[in-house]
């Protein structure tokens, strides 16, 4: 299998290939000491963090069941501020 650098040196000679811009912010992330791959609680994985996700992070001692409960409780809680 050729590598992405092997390809886009190929197509480069011929004219073609990536823009130079989009090649640099790939290399960065491919080289980027913070990239990594996490496995969340419901068993998919997630590349990095989401500005939502962190808001309901959780350690690892809790479980599903107690999450849903969680969010259904603050749910709920929500439901009767705007009644």
């Amino acid at each position: 299998m050729m590598s992405l650098g092997n390809f886009n040196a190929i197509a480069a000679s011929r004219g073609e290939g990536l823009h130079p811009k989009l090649r640099e912010l790939l290399d960065r992330s491919a080289a980027s000491p913070y990239s990594e791959v996490a496995v969340r609680y419901d068993g998919m994985l997630q590349a990095g963090p989401s500005p939502q996700s962190e808001k309901g992070r959780v350690s690892s001692s809790q479980t599903g069941p107690r999450l849903i409960y969680e969010a259904r409780v603050s749910q709920m809680g929500k439901a009767s501020e705007r009644a």
